[in-house]
């Protein structure tokens, strides 16, 4: 594994390591973010937020940044807390381990840990402890801004057809489900970013746990552990997905989970890019 600190005029002071194949980059002052993703010396395949963008930001000082991040589900304006402090982190044999001060507006401690598995992985591991003295019911939701331009598939899983449905989908207010960047399948979704001025968010019940993004060069892999039998937020999906005209969000989640004061909660993916 290589590493290197360098200052990045987007993301700040960083840490970048790789392991010859692909890269990726860890902005050290606010957090915690993966900034940075991408085969060894090409672009970023995370969306990076311009510095004088007033989009995605709220008044109380919270930024997209873009790039990847934890949050809890369900939603709410406590998920805004501005993480705009220094971050720490350990390296570790094949990866790095970083860790983030109590959120006092949730009152947990993130702990993201990412690790090289192969050539083209690396796996991506979340935790959460309950720092409170009352018991949280939450989701971990990880959430990953791509650059805009790509096709994102996301394939159902399958089963013997029955009397009752299996297929679910949530929608948001502004999703319009003729929206010209979606199309439905019977076996799946799929989405083609554009520069349009209108918000799409839909989240999808039982998803194959392979949610892929094809670019012009490279495809995007997310994968995850679906459980159909556990109960998820925002009514039972386990994956979400979020387009504005910037970008591409693509969020993965949890079973809904109590969190004892002083538990830790846990969530993981994988992420791979395949060359095209």
């Amino acid at each position: 594994m290589n590493l290197k600190k360098i200052y990045h005029d987007c993301l700040g002071t960083c840490i970048f390591l790789d392991n010859g194949f692909v890269e990726v980059g860890i902005p050290l002052e606010y957090g915690i973010r993966i900034g940075h993703f991408s085969l060894v010396g090409k672009q970023n395949i995370f969306f990076e937020q311009p510095a004088d963008m007033q989009e995605l930001t709220t008044e109380k000082g919270w930024r997209v940044r873009g790039g990847h991040r934890l949050w809890l589900a369900p939603e709410s304006e406590k998920v805004y807390y501005p993480d705009n402090e220094p971050i720490s982190y350990q390296l570790l044999e094949n990866g790095v381990e970083l860790s983030q001060r109590e959120d006092p507006w949730l009152h947990i401690q993130k702990t993201v840990t990412l690790c090289f598995i192969d050539d083209y992985k690396v796996e991506v591991h979340h935790r959460v402890k309950n720092m409170s003295q009352e018991v949280i019911e939450a989701s971990l939701w990880a959430v990953t801004s791509v650059v805009g331009g790509g096709v994102q598939y996301i394939d159902f899983q399958s089963r013997e057809g029955g009397m009752d449905p299996w297929h679910r989908i949530s929608m948001w207010d502004y999703t319009d489900l003729g929206d010209k960047r979606a199309k439905y399948f019977a076996d799946g979704i799929q989405l083609t970013h554009m520069p349009v001025k209108e918000k799409y968010k839909i989240g999808v019940g039982h998803p194959y746990g392979a949610v892929r993004y094809e670019m012009e060069d490279v495809t995007f892999i997310k994968d995850f552990t679906v459980l159909p039998d556990e109960k998820y937020p925002d009514g039972n999906v386990s994956y979400e997905t979020f387009l504005c005209r910037h970008m591409v969000e693509m969020e993965s989640l949890s079973p809904l989970q109590k969190i004892k004061p002083g538990d830790w909660a846990e969530h993981s993916e994988t992420w791979e890019l395949r060359r095209k």
